[in-house]
């Protein structure tokens, strides 16, 4: 977190926070809402951001609290997050084996991989709950094995299931896989909050 955001933290303790202003999309883009409904369902697309200093701002003071609701803390306000897929997401690092995540960090730690009855690929990190974007699917799959040969491709998918010892060369401690049925939903499976609402004042 920013020095300058730790101040105004100090000296505004009690500023109350908002939501409805930000969302992360599934390809880990962030979008600003003008009109504060990004809540409203259906949810609204937003606008893209794409100012460089904004978006390392973002991310440098972007976190979760107890309640897994994940925000930015803006100064001394809390600006609450929509996640159209999860807190963080993820793309195969420019090595093509390891994982960073939409700040461009590296994931240090896969601790457990889910697939989703939609296709989705989810994974607890060391630093959250993750979502790979869908582009990198393919080739991730094509790297993850249970050490006795077998692939994703070899799974019955369209049955829920567990089973041990997933990794890729770049993740090579031997992990969990689940298959989660069509009725799971992410969001409670990994302890995050998709649609996060304010504290009632």
């Amino acid at each position: 977190m920013d020095e300058a955001v730790i101040r105004a933290m100090r000296k505004w303790p009690d500023v109350p926070a908002v939501s409805g202003w930000l969302s992360l999309d599934h390809a880990g883009r962030w979008r600003h809402h003008p009109r504060g409904d990004a809540l409203q369902h259906p949810p609204t697309s937003g606008e893209l951001i794409t100012h460089a200093g904004l978006l390392d701002f973002l991310n440098r003071n972007y976190q979760a609290d107890e309640q897994g609701r994940w925000y930015v803390q803006n100064g001394p306000q809390k600006v609450f997050v929509r996640l159209d897929g999860a807190p963080l997401v993820l793309h195969l690092a420019p090595d093509g084996v390891h994982l960073q995540d939409q700040a461009g960090q590296l994931v240090e730690q896969v601790l457990a991989w889910y697939l989703s009855a939609q296709g989705w690929l989810y994974l607890q990190t060391q630093r959250g709950p993750a979502l790979l974007a869908g582009r990198d699917l393919p080739a991730l799959a094509d790297q993850l094995h249970d050490g006795r040969g077998r692939g994703l491709g070899d799974l019955d998918t369209g049955r829920p299931q567990r089973s041990e010892g997933w990794r890729t060369s770049a993740y090579p401690a031997p992990r969990p896989l689940v298959i989660w049925s069509a009725a799971v939903s992410p969001a409670r499976e990994l302890a995050y909050i998709a649609f996060p609402e304010t504290d009632p004042i």
